[in-house]
């Protein structure tokens, strides 16, 4: 908040000093610190010492070895308000040992293909509905529109909660509500203020002069203990073969749960906390990050049209009509879709860094082949968004937009080398969805552009240039709250066309 303030009347040669402690410096000044400091450096403050890493080799070992390199307390807390999740525990103990498996084995079972189908053909109808409606509507509702495909394809994929694409989401529950209608619209709100969900007291939330949004979200958190016994209650009550045959991520979740019984214990293997822990991962961590994904790629096709042909080139070569569109066939020859997210991320990736923190003495080698001590309390910043711009790794055009980079000249796509790119984080804490986001990606911008362009839109009075400088306005102003996201999703005005198959 007083970033701009300080920027704007403090001398640069103070400003310069204080701008990497404040949050979000990574996308303000890009590589500026690094390019002076060199790839690793390190910040000392009166209260805290952090050492920022955008070496690709030596972030690699750091996110590797989850028992020198632990999970932050903050982070944990965060992350597990809700309840004990996959992200949380750290250490090497036994029991710790045991959980983290157990939770690991439970997300790579339920994020699997059948998942992928569901989210592929639930994104292909969400989708459809947005086009048809900014079609008729130009103006400045397609961000909140994307936002609205992530929350209802979370909505169906996770819960079996079924919404019609609206352009305006998130609806605040009513107090009324209860079970899966109660606690979803209460994740919908949760991520969208989770550092207030996580340190705000519930009581304090629902305080009168509190904004209404957050008094309803202390109102349900309270209760959100018995929305999960109803929603447990509801689906141990329902039909077991029916379940079984379900594809989504609560009730995958569940068959994990009897299976674990069966094989080894007494009482369920995932308890009540456990699985709401595991419900707000999974919620969370799909929704914010792919709704800006797929935000940010829009705003760049406006800006940038010859990429618009490009992706287009491709999808054309599908069934235009898109009804025969299935996971299994359509989404692999999606490369330059896919390779359109992997340069959207590239350049506003979501979280700018991953934080780790050291518990006891260890040392780190570095590629000077110098052994390095390091002494708690530490915590390492791996910076993925400054390595994704390192010139040494993407070319002198790493600041530019060009998702052709990605495919080589056989059509296919590029892996590139270990470290170099990490949207996802790495290591054994890389996020497990990241099927998920990709095919929820893919099927949003190959049914948006199937039939369709969008361009900046000229508003009267306006200059030639006047719509593409707004939008680059707009998209320069991006803000690093929880995730990367456009400060003022309003200032994104685009005009959606009709087009025809490309020749």
């Amino acid at each position: 908040m007083l970033q701009p303030h300080l920027e704007k009347y403090l001398p640069s040669l103070i400003y310069d000093q204080i701008d990497v402690a404040i949050h979000g410096w990574e996308f303000r000044r890009k590589r500026w610190y690094h390019d002076r400091l060199g790839a690793i450096f390190a910040v000392a403050s009166p209260d805290e010492f952090t050492i920022w890493c955008a070496d690709p080799a030596i972030g690699t070992t750091i996110l590797q070895n989850r028992n020198e390199f632990q999970q932050a307390p903050i982070v944990s807390s965060i992350l597990g308000f809700l309840g004990s999740n996959v992200f949380m525990t750290n250490g090497d103990e036994c029991h710790k040992l045991q959980f983290r498996k157990r939770h690991r084995r439970m997300f790579n079972k339920n994020l699997d293909e059948r998942i992928s189908g569901v989210v592929w053909t639930e994104t292909l109808q969400q989708a459809q509905s947005m086009i048809n409606y900014l079609m008729e509507h130009p103006g400045n509702e397609t961000l909140e529109g994307l936002r609205s495909i992530a929350i209802n394809v979370i909505g169906k994929a996770g819960y079996n909660w079924q919404q019609p694409w609206s352009p305006n989401k998130l609806d605040i529950p009513p107090k009324s509500a209860t079970g899966k209608e109660a606690y979803f619209g209460m994740l919908g709100l949760v991520t969208t203020m989770i550092l207030e969900a996580a340190l705000l007291p519930r009581k304090v939330m629902q305080l009168p002069f509190m904004p209404l949004a957050l008094q309803s979200m202390g109102y349900h958190l309270e209760r959100a203990p018995g929305y999960i016994q109803e929603i447990l209650r509801n689906e141990g009550e329902s039909d077991s073969s029916k379940r079984h045959s379900e594809s989504n991520f609560l009730s995958l979740m569940l068959q994990f749960s009897e299976e674990e019984n069966s094989d080894h214990e007494t009482k369920p293997s995932l308890t009540q906390e456990e699985i709401s822990g595991n419900l707000f991962v999974f919620t969370s961590a799909g929704f914010e990050t792919t709704a800006n994904t797929m935000g940010f790629a829009v705003i760049l096709l406006a800006l940038y049209p010859e990429w618009q042909d490009w992706i287009q080139y491709e999808i054309h070569g599908l069934d235009i009509s898109g009804f025969n569109w299935t996971y299994e066939n359509t989404f692999p020859k999606c490369k330059r879709t896919l390779a359109l997210m992997f340069e959207t991320l590239r350049l506003y990736t979501p979280v700018a860094h991953t934080t780790r923190a050291i518990f006891n003495p260890t040392s780190l080698s570095g590629t000077d082949g110098q052994i390095y001590s390091l002494t708690p309390p530490l915590d390492i910043y791996v910076e993925q968004s400054i390595i994704h711009l390192d010139t040494a790794i993407w070319g002198d055009d790493a600041m530019d937009f060009r998702p052709s980079r990605w495919i080589d000249d056989s059509g296919d796509l590029i892996t590139p080398d270990k470290g170099t790119f990490l949207p996802w984080s790495g290591g054994p804490r890389v996020c497990p969805g990241v099927r998920f986001s990709q095919v929820e990606f893919v099927a949003t911008i190959a049914t948006l552009f199937r039939n369709s362009r969008c361009a900046p839109l000229i508003v009267p009075g306006d200059r030639p240039e006047d719509p593409a400088l707004r939008l680059k306005t707009a998209i320069a102003n991006t803000v690093t709250k929880l995730t990367l996201s456009v400060k003022d999703p309003k200032e994104v005005q685009l005009k959606w066309t009709a087009c025809g198959k490309a020749d």
